[in-house]
This record gives structure tokens, C-alpha cells and sequence, in this order.
């Protein structure tokens, strides 16, 4: 049977890929749009927050979000992983208002990177782009035995998820998956990738956390199952909680993973997971399936762009098994 040997849950943000100069740059041009997405007001001070986006601190911060990178690069590969299993979230690039699933299985060869172009993102994200797109179309191989294995895994233990075999004309795998390849594993060469596109962002379907949890419990369930000897890695992709920071809630979710506190993970309140802070699922889903492995936190790192507390809560975990 497959060995799951462990694995990875890595932040996603541009943040990651710009100097700490153009934090404030990204920050302030997000601001008009914060209040309209009506979400909890940081619980910061303005005088904390003016301390949080000193010059030096921001420097500091964005190193060490680069220590991170490449520390949880360094262990994942130490895991010496023939295909991984990558749960992350699609924002309207392969999924549109046509269809969205709540849990989708891709099981054919190939997906492809269609870059849409550096001009369809912020001028901001100039230096990040790179990191997500390539210039031209870009092929990932993917694993359709284990895809494939996976879906009928998930039907029969009470999972109805959707699966696809054929990409959408005119549409991209997501950057939350190409994130992983252009920029935590930039530069080696590519493993097989089994993508698992969870609803994070876009209601009335997202799966409640609790449901993350069941669902990465029968994700391992259904992995243990498949007859090949091929050892597996799972990744979860993009977190914590952005566009404004909640440290509270991502570092509960820490210790919760730490612990293997499944009853934890489950409570998460679904009002602290909106916008990009409801990446949080993919890393609840990997926890679970990862439950006996043991799990520590690389770093936690609250990295600020803005006087509305906005940012990412950079997140950075491995899981390995003896």
C-alpha cells in the first residue's frame, strides 16, 4: 500500500515574493476595498500597528519568512515524496458562477498553468507575479492513478465530491498550486501532483471546518487504500488569516494542530474564516489526514502592510512520519 510519509502546510501570499519595502505599497492599495468586504476590525491598537510597520520590523519579517520558505522546503523534501497530494483553494481561475464545488478531484494527465498575464494582477504584485504564472503556458504533470483512486475512494466512504479529467477552455490552474512548485519548490525538478480544489472563499458551499476534518480523515483513509508502493506527501496551501490579521485565531489553530486537537480544529468559527483567511480549511483537511503524524509549527510570523492591521499571518508546519 502507499506510504503517506507526511507533509506540509505553507502560506501562499505575495507578501512571501516582494520585498518588505513594497509591504506598505500593497497595503495601501487594498485599503479601499477592506471596508466593503465587511470584516472584523483588527484588534490592534493604531499605535501597536504604527510599531508593527517600522521599516526595520517589516525587513526582519520578510526574512524570516524566507528562513521559513526554505526550512519547510528543506523538510518536506527530507520526506523523499514520489507524488504530492495538494489541497488548496480555487479562486475563480478554473472554477467560475458556471459550477463550484465544494470538493473537486482533478484525475486526468496534465493540468496547465495559462498565464493570464502580469497586468491581471495589483501593480504591486509585479516582483510576485513570477511566482505564480510562468510567461508562457505551463504543463504539471499529475498522478490520475492516485486522482482517480482518491474519488472513488471518497464516494464510497460517503464523500460526493466532484472530479474532472479535462481542463476548462480558456482557464488556469490556480495559484495556489502553482505556488508550490514556482516558488517552495522553485527551481527542482517536479513531482506528480494530485490537486484537490476545496471551496475555501465562496459561499453558500464551503465546508464547515468541522466537515475539513471528516474530509481529511477519509482523504488518509482512502491514500492508505491505494495498491502501489509509492510514497506520498500532503500539502496544504495559502493561510492563515488575511486580509487582516488575526493572531488569536491562527495561533490556536497552531497549537490545534500541534496537538492533533481535531475537536478544536472543528470549532474554528466560520466568521474568522472569509476572504483569504478561509485557506485555514485546507490546512484543518491536512491536519486530519495527518493525524498520527507528529506536526510542528516552522514559524508564525504576523506580517503587517497596512494601519488597518491588514497583511497575512504567514504560516509556515511539517508533519513527518517515523
Amino acid at each position: 500500500m502507499a506510504q503517506v510519509v507526511g507533509g506540509a502546510a505553507v502560506s501562499h501570499s505575495p507578501q512571501l515574493s516582494m520585498e518588505s519595502g513594497g509591504w506598505r505599497a500593497h497595503g495601501d492599495l487594498e485599503l479601499p476595498r477592506l471596508g466593503a468586504l465587511g470584516l472584523t476590525p483588527t484588534d490592534r491598537s493604531q499605535e501597536e500597528l504604527e510599531d508593527e510597520l517600522d521599516p526595520a520590523l517589516l525587513a526582519e519579517r520578510y526574512q524570516a519568512c524566507q528562513r521559513a520558505l526554505e526550512k519547510t522546503r528543506d523538510e518536506l523534501l527530507a520526506l523523499r515524496p514520489d507524488v504530492l497530494v495538494v489541497i488548496g483553494d480555487d479562486q475563480r481561475e478554473l472554477f467560475l458562477d458556471d459550477i463550484m464545488p465544494a470538493v473537486s478531484i482533478f484525475w486526468g494527465e496534465s493540468l496547465e498553468d495559462r498565464p493570464p498575464g502580469a497586468e491581471a494582477y495589483p501593480s504591486t504584485m509585479e516582483t510576485a507575479y513570477k511566482y505564480y504564472h510562468a510567461a508562457e503556458v505551463d504543463v504539471y504533470e499529475t498522478h490520475a492513478g492516485l486522482g482517480l483512486h482518491l474519488v472513488e475512494q471518497l464516494v464510497e466512504g460517503g464523500f460526493d465530491v466532484a472530479q474532472f479529467t479535462e481542463q476548462p477552455k480558456d482557464r488556469s490552474l490556480g495559484h495556489a498550486f502553482t505556488f508550490v512548485y514556482r516558488r517552495l519548490l522553485e527551481g527542482l525538478p517536479r513531482i506528480p501532483l494530485v490537486p484537490i480544489f476545496l471551496n475555501t472563499y465562496y459561499p453558500p458551499n464551503q465546508p464547515t471546518p468541522g466537515r475539513c476534518v471528516q474530509f481529511g480523515q477519509g482523504l488518509r483513509k482512502a491514500i492508505d487504500s491505494w495498491p502501489s508502493d509509492l510514497r506520498v506527501a500532503l500539502i496544504a496551501s495559502g493561510g492563515l488569516t488575511h486580509p487582516i490579521i488575526d493572531e488569536k485565531l491562527d495561533r490556536g489553530l497552531l497549537e490545534a494542530l500541534e496537538a492533533h486537537d481535531h475537536e478544536a480544529l472543528s470549532r474554528i468559527p466560520v466568521d474568522g474564516l472569509r476572504e483569504g483567511s478561509s485557506e485555514i480549511r485546507n490546512w484543518i483537511a491536512v491536519g486530519a489526514a495527518l493525524h498520527d503524524a507528529p506536526g510542528k509549527v516552522v514559524d508564525y510570523i504576523p506580517a503587517y502592510r497596512s494601519k488597518a492591521g491588514s497583511g497575512c499571518g504567514m504560516g509556515f508546519f511539517t508533519w513527518t512520519r517515523a
